[in-house]
């Protein structure tokens, strides 16, 4: 009965939940490092087996895998629990110390009270296994690439071994995670020439070894021989992304073929044969579509990447050809009203496209066909604040197939009125006559424009018929002219094309704004 009795308590008691007391205030204060009852810090000649942290009241972890960081990494995991009010580290008994060498753990946000979540906050833990502490530092901030974002939760590296592909052999010698600001420091450092990656990873291994990791780096050997060293800038790139056609589809739009690439391809070739020229729409930065007005038979050729043979022909069955308005029939008043067809036009009578508000045609001044036949630039035409109906009458319309629209088609467009937008005028600055320049104007994720510009080194660029709000502007420079932003290829040896972002602020309805813009491209990569 004894025995029963015994083994009742031990189960109550294991089981047990610490519950405040009812009433009074909330508790705050987080659990507090009892040093005199804990392993003894900054020791030296030291390969522990078992770490110990006591604090003055029960404590819990929270996502230790995430949270603790042990610095540099070890071979084999330790076990980090928590008993009651301690913190406890078990070290695996093969574990290969490295010699004469600074260990760091960091806890983190992973220690806090059993009961109201407290958290104790930059808990850190540091012994030598030989006779001296490293006490050099080093810190930084970590962006992201494109977005110029602070990136969270990436690992900074440093590596001894200066070699490009560093980060990819093995472990480091020193990491550190950034916070939410993007900020990182290394800590305990010793004097000594090192290479700095920054590493998104996915396998939790603290190596750039899978394609989808996202990847930054400092192109030159960084020296740590002082106290305090404040390291450049890194910027965080998607993952490298090698140029490959992901889909052929001819089956979906006939007559066509269409093609979507693993990034932007920058340049293609379709060269024309005997029998006609292939028309290249495209679709978006990674996506066209091949359209003939007769059978031919050619090849899309990738530079340096594949060769591929195509079979293009007209269908006398395609769908017939429609067109819409790029601004989903909310025009803003003087500019040029801009229309899209889905497939390239390869005939338009301009008798046949009228415009009209109420009873009264509008005169259309100026009609022009985009380069690939799919866009119609109509200038001259709508009133500020005015209603009107663009008419396309039968025939008008002759698409790539031979096809032409059978029936009217009539486009109600309404024309803002210019008291509520916003006419910007960009004043670029500071620019290299050299080197091309792209500019992008967003809202959000929306792309509202996107420009190019070389030769000088001031650029002016009017936006008229803005709306009111706030804007982002993102300005690249386009270093391999490709005309597309590029991220870092640590293979090739590549940085980041610099990019800046400025904000558009305090745009006011029926303003005219002239803003300067003068971006910070820091250091310009040779690549």
């Amino acid at each position: 009965m004894a025995c029963r009795i015994l083994l009742l308590f031990l189960l109550l008691t294991g089981c047990a939940r610490v519950l405040p007391p009812e009433g009074g205030e909330k508790d705050t204060t987080p659990p507090v490092l009892r040093t005199e009852l804990s392993t003894p810090d900054q020791q030296t000649n030291f390969r522990p087996t078992e770490i110990r942290l006591v604090f003055d009241e029960w404590i819990q972890l929270k996502d230790p895998l995430k949270q603790v960081v042990i610095s540099p990494p070890l071979k084999k995991a330790p076990l980090v629990t928590s008993e009651g009010k301690a913190v406890v580290v078990q070290f695996n008994a093969d574990e290969p110390w490295k010699d004469s060498t600074t260990y760091t753990l960091q806890f983190g946000k992973a220690i806090t009270d059993r009961n109201e979540g407290n958290v104790t906050p930059d808990v850190r833990y540091v012994f030598s296994t030989g006779p001296v502490i490293d006490s050099l530092s080093a810190g930084g901030v970590l962006l992201d690439a494109r977005s110029r974002a602070p990136v969270a939760d990436a690992l900074v590296l440093l590596h001894r071994d200066t070699r490009d592909s560093a980060v990819t052999l093995q472990l480091p010698d020193h990491y550190a995670r950034t916070d939410k600001n993007g900020r990182y420091r290394l800590e305990n450092l010793r004097e000594g020439s090192f290479r700095v990656f920054a590493l998104l990873e996915k396998s939790a291994n603290y190596l750039y070894d899978l394609p989808d990791e996202r990847i930054g780096f400092l192109p030159e050997v960084i020296t740590i021989d002082s106290s305090n060293v404040s390291l450049p800038l890194i910027t965080l790139s998607p993952p490298v992304k090698q140029l490959r056609v992901v889909q052929q589809d001819s089956s979906s739009i006939k007559g066509a073929i269409t093609f979507a690439f693993s990034r932007p391809p920058g340049e293609l070739i379709v060269p024309a044969s005997e029998d006609g020229e292939p028309v290249v729409q495209w679709l978006g930065d990674t996506l066209i579509r091949l359209w003939s007005a007769s059978d031919l038979q050619t090849e899309l050729i990738l530079p340096g990447v594949d060769t591929l043979p195509i079979h293009l022909y007209p269908d006398s069955t395609a769908p017939l050809p429609i067109i819409r308005t790029a601004t989903n029939g909310k025009q803003p008043p003087g500019q040029e009203l801009i229309l899209l067809a889905p497939t390239p036009l390869l005939g338009l009578d301009t008798a046949g496209l009228q415009v009209w508000q109420d009873s009264i045609r509008i005169p259309i001044t100026s009609i022009r066909r985009s380069e690939q036949g799919d866009s119609l630039y109509l200038g001259g035409i709508g009133r500020d604040g005015s209603l009107c109906r663009i008419l396309v009458r039968p025939g008008t319309l002759e698409g790539i197939n031979g096809q032409v629209n059978q029936d009217s088609l009539i486009i109600p467009v309404n024309f803002m009125k210019q008291d509520e937008l916003v006419n910007l005028r960009l004043v670029i600055d500071s620019l290299s006559t050299g080197i091309p320049v792209i500019l992008e104007l967003m809202n959000g994720s929306q792309q509202l424009g996107r420009w190019r510009h070389e030769g000088t080194t001031q650029w002016i660029l009017p936006v008229p018929g803005v709306l009111p709000g706030a804007y982002q502007v993102y300005l690249s420079l386009d270093l391999n002219r490709n005309g597309f932003w590029d991220g870092a290829d640590l293979y090739k040896g590549f940085q980041a094309e610099p990019r800046t972002a400025l904000p558009l602020t305090g745009l006011r309805a029926n303003w005219e704004m002239e803003i300067p813009l003068v971006p910070d491209w820091g250091e310009v990569p040779s690549n």
